[in-house]
């Protein structure tokens, strides 16, 4: 089915993709994954809910921008799609054309395409709005869009550790982190930021990539034109790592959440069980698991963790010990306040009573 007229950037939901029918919505995912030729029958709408929401959500911020691209309706941004991999290498070298607003105005439309396509924000010329929170992966001259995503993700293999025995727990799950660690788990649609952590000690926050849908169409792709098939299969065990679908405590959080994890696995793999399995995510991993297994970062961490149960218990004895004795010396100093009180006032009363006696005439207001 044609997408005529559907505008690419809408200003409201009502007129966004989440208002497309099933044959349109069909017609969007396979120009993005042409290898699934899905079908309305075959279309299942809760798992593809939360990306197409995330693509509605992004047209939607870019709608004061729009003039800033080439294209305004979706048929053009399908063709773009569709071109991506004929994208010739030197497109960006003209030294002649560098102040081009056509040019800029088409380039800041593939990195667009790029963004809807891989979950990777690019920058080829530095003219596409990303979020401050969100980064990014220059694509340079003379490379493919392949290449470019390829070189900035080897990035991360670079700096992976060499704890090669390093073990992940079987609590070390979202769960886990959360109940541990005090993480405040944070979803984001932009694929170089997974597992990053952000914040201070104490209040740490943890990004998560929540497209796994968008992974499993990658992967089926026999070609992985665009994502390495490597970061992919990294990508997918650490989603496996840390939302075992077995859990229900992860499966309370998952709806809570409204994220789709529940798709079916195409790598049919056991869950990762050591650090060096993961080479794309290693140095990001070994960081959560450095938090996961040190101290406490803060007050309420020390309350709660109980790795070593003796420590625990000692605390939570002298905790409930101090607590005790402070009601206790409080109700005792209450019971003598009040003591001090009656004999206060009946020594009051006594005085009283001997300067009536004492007194003649009466005091006036005093003595009756």
């Amino acid at each position: 089915m044609s997408l005529d007229g559907k505008r690419l950037f809408s200003e409201s939901p009502a007129t966004g993709i989440l208002s497309f029918d099933a044959s349109q919505k069909c017609t969007l995912i396979n120009a993005f994954w042409p290898h699934l030729n899905l079908s309305k029958r075959d279309y299942l709408g809760q798992q593809y809910e939360a990306l197409l929401r995330s693509w509605e959500e992004t047209l939607q911020e870019l709608y004061p921008f729009r003039h800033d691209f080439a294209i305004q309706e979706w048929n053009d941004m399908l063709e773009i799609i569709g071109c991506l991999d004929n994208v010739p290498d030197d497109d960006n070298d003209d030294d002649d054309d560098d102040d081009d607003p056509i040019k800029d105005a088409i380039t800041c439309s593939m990195d667009l395409a790029v963004r809807l396509q891989t979950g990777v924000n690019v920058r080829s010329i530095g003219l596409l709005r990303i979020p401050p929170q969100e980064s990014c992966i220059e694509w340079g001259l003379y490379q493919s869009l392949g290449e470019a995503i390829g070189s900035g993700f080897d990035r991360y293999k670079e700096m992976a550790h060499s704890e090669h025995h390093t073990s992940f727990d079987e609590s070390f799950t979202v769960t886990g982190l959360m109940d541990r660690c005090r993480l405040k788990i944070v979803w984001t649609s932009s694929l170089t930021d997974h597992l990053k952590l952000l914040g201070p000690r104490g209040k740490r926050e943890l990004l998560i990539y929540k497209h796994k849908i968008s992974l499993v169409n990658h992967w089926k792709d026999p070609s992985h034109r665009y994502l390495p098939g490597g970061l992919l299969h990294d990508t997918l065990r650490t989603l496996d790592l840390l939302f075992p679908m077995h859990d229900r405590h992860i499966l309370a959080f998952l709806e809570e959440e409204n994220v789709q994890m529940l798709i079916e696995d195409p790598l049919e793999t056991l869950r990762p069980t050591r650090l060096n399995e993961l080479s794309y995510w290693n140095n990001r991993l070994a960081r959560l698991l450095r938090l996961y297994d040190g101290p406490p970062e803060s007050r309420l961490q020390t309350l709660l963790d109980t790795r070593d149960t003796a420590q625990f218990a000692t605390l939570w004895v002298a905790v409930f010990g101090v607590t005790s004795l402070t009601i206790l010396f409080g109700i005792l100093s209450t019971v003598y306040s009040a003591k001090q009180y009656h004999v206060a006032r009946d020594s009051y009363k006594l005085a009283l009573a001997q300067a009536c006696q004492q007194t003649s005439p009466p005091l006036p207001g005093y003595c009756t």
